[in-house]
């Protein structure tokens, strides 16, 4: 038997204090020593037959048998006890062992984070501009300009160098002992001088120098050096090789046939057009989304639980880490070459993010139960089908990922906060919209697969919306 109390530290957290009768106790460890003695090899004890917790634990350390045997039981008994108590628990407990031990009632305390309690804000007739979508004349130039580049002419030319020149530079890097330092130096480097102000020495020294000249300086290196180098200060050689300048085309018909199918410049410039706006409308539409709930998580002030932003946090965290170890670079590395600064800003940005994450999280929640919005079959097949478009894979493949118990709660938690949200869209008026779409067919989609695996009776559980839905409030 298995007995709780209840008792509220906060807004955002529950103590438990669990006590399990001697006679429960005794059968939850009876079996995991019988489970771990077919499992752990002990000298003088035929294989299969109990063993003695004591002898257990001088084989395994002292009180894993009790950690093991908790470990076992103690979903269970939670799932009880928050059923009983009506526990809106969020994340898993944080669990602390008072005694455990045959002989004795065994007495627990669980720590949990909880939904705080508040009124769902009301929003109908809210005003929400819509996202810019329409493409400027200054952005389809910016475009053509690239276009331009990739069809630049480059020639030699008998100058010092210049901003925005190429030149093909030879450079030796030694430290303080004269030793040279393989990841500074380069041979018959082909590099640009910014056309922009830098803080390199390299770019200061090069314009002005020929074919020929021999550039000495000292500078530090930079963070996205190895840990051992960044920050320390070289002497530098540059020996100038070859000055060569770009020229870029003229914006003509000539370029027209060169750069693409088209005939003429102006047919170019009316492709190019219409391909950002569909691409800038597209953006914008997936962004109302995430306005309408920044908009609306704005209207209530709510406590948060520290569980769910630390593991926002986390989530976030471990992408930009697994970025990193993807492109062979440290954290701190990735994060100098991608101009986010150092590591502890990151994290302060981080902290800024979940919670403002979490909070859009716990609005929606509320707004869709007030509201009523449940989940159907099909409602989870097609979105289903949205995250196998958006990663560009099978449906069927993405509906048998999300049957996995860790994933059916996430694939029914994206399906209802879509929900809401499109809820939410009609109640609010939006200003500066784009005319609307087309309407299109919706696409088949495997909604048996998820159906029959139970997503329809899970709970809407707390995942990081990076990892579920795009619509929470936007992060840049």
């Amino acid at each position: 038997m298995v007995t709780s109390a209840v008792e509220k530290l906060d807004d955002t957290k529950l103590k438990l204090s669990i006590t399990v009768d001697a006679g429960e106790v005794k059968s939850v460890i009876d079996a995991t020593v019988t489970r771990l003695s077919g499992t752990i090899k002990v000298p003088g004890f035929r294989p299969g037959r109990p063993v003695p917790i004591k002898v257990l634990e001088s084989r395994i350390g002292k009180g894993a048998v009790q950690e093991e045997a908790i470990r076992e039981a103690f979903p269970v008994w939670w799932q009880s006890i928050v059923a009983e108590h009506e526990v809106q628990a969020v994340g898993a407990p944080s669990l602390e062992i008072e005694t455990f031990e045959v002989g004795k009632d065994g007495v627990l305390v669980a720590t949990v984070d909880i939904r705080p309690e508040f009124e769902a804000p009301e929003f109908a007739g809210m005003e929400i501009a819509h996202p810019e979508w329409e493409v400027t004349e200054e952005e389809i130039a910016e475009n053509l300009d690239r276009l331009r580049e990739r069809f630049a002419e480059v020639e030699t030319v008998e100058r010092p160098a210049q901003k925005g020149d190429l030149v093909t530079v030879t450079i030796t890097g030694k430290d303080a002992d004269g030793n040279e330092v393989a990841e500074a130096s380069a041979e018959d480097l082909l590099y640009q001088i910014p056309e922009e102000d830098t803080d390199s020495e390299l770019d200061r020294q090069l314009p002005g120098a020929e074919a020929g000249a021999i550039v000495e300086f000292t500078d530090s290196l930079g963070p996205d050096y190895p840990e051992e180098l960044a920050g320390k200060e070289l002497t530098f050689t540059a020996i100038v090789k070859e000055v060569k300048h770009r020229t870029l085309p003229e914006l003509d018909d000539d370029f027209a046939l060169t750069a693409s199918e088209f005939d003429t410049i102006d047919e170019l410039r009316a492709d190019l057009q219409e391909q950002m706006a569909e691409e800038k409308l597209e953006i914008a539409r997936a962004n109302l989304r995430g306005a309408v709930v920044e908009a609306v998580a704005e209207l209530v002030d709510i406590p948060l639980p520290e569980g769910l932003v630390e593991e926002e946090q986390r989530f976030r965290l471990n992408r930009l880490a697994n970025q990193a170890q993807q492109s062979g670079l440290s954290l701190e590395q990735f994060i100098a070459i991608a101009g986010g600064g150092d590591v502890d800003e990151l994290l302060k940005q981080f902290a800024a993010e979940a919670e403002q994450t979490v909070k859009a999280q716990l609005v929606i929640d509320e707004v869709g139960q007030k509201a009523g919005i449940t989940v159907e079959r099909e409602d989870l097949g097609q979105e289903v089908a949205r995250q196998a478009m958006r990663m560009g894979r099978d449906p069927k493949e993405i509906a048998e990922l999300m049957m996995h118990p860790d994933r059916i709660g996430a694939l029914y938690a994206d399906a209802y906060r879509r929900k809401t949200i499109d809820h939410i869209l009609e109640q609010v008026t939006i200003t500066g919209a784009p005319p609307e779409p087309e309407p299109e067919d919706e696409p088949e989609t495997p909604v048996e697969e998820v159906a029959e695996a139970g997503a329809e009776e899970a709970p809407v559980e707390e995942t990081p919306a990076e990892e579920t839905a795009e619509e929470t409030p936007a992060e840049d």
